[in-house]
This record gives C-alpha cells, structure tokens and sequence, in this order.
C-alpha cells in the first residue's frame, strides 16, 4: 500500500507524483517506500521503492542525512536542509538540495530533493576567481592572508612556528620582451607547479601577481628548518626550463620571515618581501632572512623616497659634469652630466644613495626630465663650446614615457642642435627594452640625438643583440679599465673593444681612466676618447668655465675644449 494513501487524497498524489522536484517518502529505516517521477530522472533510476535512500548519497555526506533524521525522530526538529552529493547512475554526480519532514500521522518522512548542481559551479566559479590565481590556481593575496590568519592563531599555543617564503624571479622582464607574454605565461606556470611539488602537503603556496609567490610554511619546528625549506624550493626553481623551445634558467631572489609573537599575517609577509627586497638588492639569485636591521632599512628607503619626491619638486636635485676627453690631445669633446642631491640635511648625496629607490618609486621619469632640461641649458649658456653632453637614460623613460617627447621639448626649450646631446644607456637597459622602446629609441635617432652603450661589457647577452638597437657609440666599463696592464684578459678584452668601435665606425670611450699609465694602456689599446679622474671630476655648472683661448677650467683643472 502506498504510505501516501493513508493521510492525504487523490490530489495531492496527483501532485506528489507530478512535482517537478523530486519527493520520496522514507521510513524510518531509510528505505524509500514511494517516490515521484522528477527523483527517478534525478537518480537515473526508474524504479527506487525498496531501496535505501543513503545509497545514493556520498559517503561523505551520509553522516549527516542519518544525524538529520535522527533528530526528526526524537522530536527535535521541524525539518531538516542539507545540501549533498547525490550518485547518479551510471557514475555520474549532482549537488541536491535535501529538504527532511516527518510525514504528518505516520513515523516516515518526506524528502524534497532539489537539483542545485549549476547553482553550485556558479559559486565555485565565483569562489575560485575570487580567492584563486586565475593563470596558475595558486591560492591569491586574499586567500593566502586568510589561511595565513589561521595559521598563526592556531600556533600560537604551540611549539612548532610558521614561516613565509616570498618570491621574486629575477630578469622574468627578460623573458616576457623576447619571447612574449604567452611564454612568460607558459613560464609562470611551470613555475606554479614546479612550487607545489616542493613543498609539504600542508603548506600554502600563493603567486601575489606578476612574477611574485608566497609560500606559507606550518609546523616548522625552527628557522633552521624553515631555511632548509626555502632551499628545497629555490634549487626546484632553478631548474632549466624549456620556454617557446628556449631553454630559460629561471633564477629566484627570496626572503623568509619566521612568526613572531603577536604579528598579523599582513606583517609576516611584508617582512618576508623586505628580506627578498634585500637578497635582490645584494645581486639576484640569493636568498635573505628577515632581520629587524632589514626592516630600518625598508623605513629608510620609504623615507628617502618621501624626501625625494620633495626634492624634485623643490629643486633640491643638482647636474655636476665630467669632462670626455679626446685621448691624443687632451682636448674635452663632451661632458657627461651626472645627477647629485642637495640633500638639506645629509649634504651632497651621490646616485647610488638615491637612483634605486628613485626607480623603483617611478620617479625616474620627472628626474630625467629635469637632467635633460638642465643638460641643455648647459650647452646653451656657454656658446664656445662646441663639443656634446651626454645623459644617461632609465629604460624606465623610453617606451611608453615616451622619451622622444622630452628631448624634444629640452632642445626646444634651449635651442641646442640634437646632435650635440647624447643618450647613454646601459648595455642590459638596451636588452630589456620592449618592441615600444625599440621604436622611441629609433625617433631619437631620427631626431639626430646619438644613442651610446654605457658600461658595455657588463650586461649577459651576445653583442648581436645589443647592436640591434640603432647605437652611434659604447662606452667600457670602468671594472676592465681597473684590469689594464694585466697582460691578460683585460688587455684582450680592451683591445678587441677598441677595434670594434672602430670597424662599426663608432666612437669609444674607455671609463674610470685614473692614472697616466691607463692612460698610456688605452691610447696604445687603440682608444679615442677617455673618460676618468685624470682629466678631472665632476663639477658644477657654476665650477666649469670656457675661455676666449679655447681652454676651459673645470673646478680647479684646465684643459682645451673643442671650440664651437
């Protein structure tokens, strides 16, 4: 006999029968003794009466079901709602919505079973794109401080610490302007995955955006052991990597940071960025652990660059120039213009106290502005001068800060012929430059200003790339210069620089010439023009003096100069 018969009449059969959700009666054994239509197609069976409802729930929810009506039974609730995974024949399987009353008059019960299976992909789909990378899958900055959170709450009492491992990949620019951002993609994720074999099942592993990744570490018993993690992780890295069929040597610049007690999660992974700022800074290709000195030095930069932007804006920033010299006579062909900061407290400050956080701050563009302006101006105030200034460019201001546009505007401004102003840039900011870059440096060279290599021989790639790039000059790195005299690779290598300038018709210029044996050295290594101590420091605008006789004074030094 159908249990429905005894408590309700022929139409609400009809309607249990016609539901387009489905409805089972059960017993108190779980077995279903009637059920609709809707809950056959919803099993994939067309015949449920005998069997037990619990057989076609998930083992993991079947707990739950048999709590629920439990609880039914004794009285204690009303109804019960779960939401389970249902089996579907043959092996397939739906999230339903199981909704559990007790049949009135009778000990059985009713269930209401929803198919929630789309509802359910839409809110993981929402789920995963708001706590997930969508490149790698990696957890994101939201879900990492989350489970960072719980992590240190749930330490807190115990013996062992958590720790957090940022991740910088260095020169991953490189790869994306030379084989394009669908390799530098393909290489993040092998990164991604490469991350997730190397560390312990329960440790978190993040990518923060661009080429940056956390890993979270639990249960470390020390920081010896965490360091010995980091190690694991770095050497699974540094692996090569095949790219768009280019083998990649991916390197890693890394910072760990070990809990505190009483930091937040936002702390942990700040200090942990700090330290790989560090081990970035030392050179690449290394790690740091974090330190409370590391975190002074942090405060420190964010003040200096706090103080800088005041500084460009006040005028604090001054242009002292080097003179370039023509080797055979001594004659000064050019002065290099090389920014200073005026700094009202700490007296004159040299570039590498400020030009790395003034990078990273993107205050590179207004700085080089102002050079250029004050370079030409220079040229401008002192008429019996015919030789060049040469500036040095940040790839930071080609491309897209549209470089061209401010020499423009600077030669415009002074009135100077651009062939008096030249643009140096070093050998490795010539490599990174991007398809844009490439054509705002072929402007310039439209515009009659000359392009020069700065510090050649330091950069990492073959000299056919760098020459792709329209240049009128290279200047030595002054670490070969230091070798001259050794009979051996510094001699060769100056040499072969030398001729080479001279067989792609550009000028040289050797730098960090100090003493009148280099002299010597580079004059017979075949060298024209030379830059360095020897022929005098950088001075101020206000220090150097053109004369009627063709000679100029810079600070207390007289030289000739080229005339105009």
């Amino acid at each position: 006999m159908n249990p429905l018969d005894a408590v309700v009449d022929d139409a609400h059969i009809a309607l249990f029968q016609h539901a387009p959700t489905g409805v089972a009666v059960v017993s108190p054994s779980g077995v279903i003794d009637a059920h609709n239509a809707a809950l056959s197609r919803l099993l994939g069976h067309a015949e449920l009466r005998g069997r037990t409802l619990t057989d076609f729930v998930h083992s993991d929810d079947v707990a739950r079901l048999r709590e629920a009506f439990a609880q039914l039974a004794a009285g204690d609730l009303d109804y019960s709602q779960h939401q389970v995974r249902l089996m579907r024949r043959p092996a397939d399987t739906v999230w339903a919505r199981l909704t559990v009353s007790l049949l009135p008059g009778t000990d059985s019960c009713i269930v209401h079973a929803e198919d929630v299976t789309e509802v359910r992909w839409a809110h993981n789909v929402l789920e995963r794109r708001a706590f997930y990378d969508h490149l790698t899958g990696l957890a994101n900055r939201t879900l990492l401080i989350d489970r960072l959170r719980v992590a240190l709450e749930a330490h807190a009492s115990r013996d062992t610490t958590v720790g957090v491992i940022y991740l910088d990949m260095d020169h991953f620019k490189v790869v994306n302007d030379s084989l394009g951002h669908e390799a530098g993609d393909a290489m993040l994720v092998a990164l991604a995955s490469r991350l997730q074999q190397s560390v312990r099942s329960g440790d978190t592993v993040a990518r923060l955006g661009g080429d940056e990744f956390v890993v979270v570490l639990e249960n470390v018993a020390s920081q010896a052991a965490a360091e010995g993690l980091l190690t694991a992780v770095t050497q699974a890295l540094e692996v090569p990597l095949v790219v768009e069929g280019h083998e990649v040597v991916p390197t890693v610049s890394a910072g760990l940071a070990m809990a505190e007690p009483g930091i937040t999660a936002e702390a942990l992974v700040r200090n942990a960025d700090i330290a790989a700022y560090s081990a970035k800074q030392g050179g690449r290709a290394r790690v740091a652990v974090f330190t409370p000195t590391l975190q002074n030095s942090a405060l420190s930069r964010l003040s200096i660059e706090s103080e800088l932007r005041t500084a460009i804006r006040e005028g604090e920033l001054v242009v002292h120039y080097q003179p370039v010299v023509e080797l055979q006579s001594r004659t000064v062909v050019a002065f290099e213009a090389l920014v200073r900061w005026q700094h009202p407290n700490r007296g004159l400050l040299m570039p590498e106290e400020f030009i790395a956080v003034c990078e990273e701050a993107n205050l590179v563009v207004p700085l080089g502005a102002y050079v250029l302006h004050e370079a030409c101006a220079f040229l401008a105030a002192n008429p019996l001068f015919g030789g060049r200034v040469f500036v040095n460019a940040s790839t930071r201001q080609i491309g897209e800060a549209d470089l061209t546009r401010f020499v423009a505007s600077a030669l415009a401004e002074s009135g100077i012929a651009p062939h008096r102003l030249g643009l140096e840039i070093t050998e490795s900011g010539m490599l990174l430059a991007a398809h844009d870059a490439n054509a705002d440096l072929s402007r310039l060279t439209e515009l009659g200003v000359d392009l020069i290599v700065d510090d050649f021989g330091t950069g990492y790639s073959a000299l056919s790339s760098v020459l792709q790039s329209p240049v009128a000059g290279l200047k030595l790195a002054r670490e070969f210069t230091l070798r001259l005299g050794d009979r051996s690779t510094g001699d060769r290598i100056s040499t072969t620089i030398a001729a080479l300038t001279r067989s792609l018709d550009m000028y040289g210029v050797i730098e960090g010439v100090e003493t009148e044996a280099q002299y010597a050295l580079a004059r017979q290594h075949g060298w024209t023009f030379g830059q360095g101590f020897l022929f005098g420091h950088a001075a101020p605008a206000a220090d150097i003096a053109f004369h009627d006789d063709g000679t100029v004074t810079v600070a207390t030094t007289t030289l000739h100069a080229v005339g105009t």
